[in-house]
């Protein structure tokens, strides 16, 4: 039907997940890379990339450099430390969940929700 209006396509909210290792960086740079050219499909939105640390030890200046530099495309950068109970544990739930983890299931939560709340408009 010529001037039928085309509904608009449902809001995706993704958040990417990274390693906080030069090469993981490097991969969530790139996937940032194409949702900011506009490769994905219509409707897709980023939240924001959460890099867990790979070791105990300091992250390599370079995965640093990368995640800062991504933090001025994406609204949102998280980063968790290495949490050495969860590699003796059968049963991860059994180790409990971190408090930063927590606190970023709840921010992710309220970021959707407000993503709902705008496509409803």
């Amino acid at each position: 039907m010529l001037g039928a209006k085309v509904p608009a396509a449902p809001l995706t909210s993704v958040v990417l997940v990274c390693r906080c290792t030069a090469r993981g960086a490097w991969s969530a740079t790139g996937a940032v890379e194409q949702w900011r050219r506009g490769a994905c499909p219509p409707g897709v939105r980023v939240l924001g990339v959460v890099a867990v640390d790979a070791s105990p030890r300091r992250p390599p200046r370079l995965a640093t450099e990368r995640l800062y530099v991504m933090r001025g495309w994406v609204p949102y950068v998280w980063r968790f430390g290495w949490v050495e109970e969860l590699l003796a544990a059968d049963e991860p739930r059994d180790v409990g969940l971190p408090p930063d983890v927590a606190a970023l299931a709840a921010a992710v939560g309220r970021l959707i929700g407000e993503g709902l709340r705008e496509q409803a408009r």
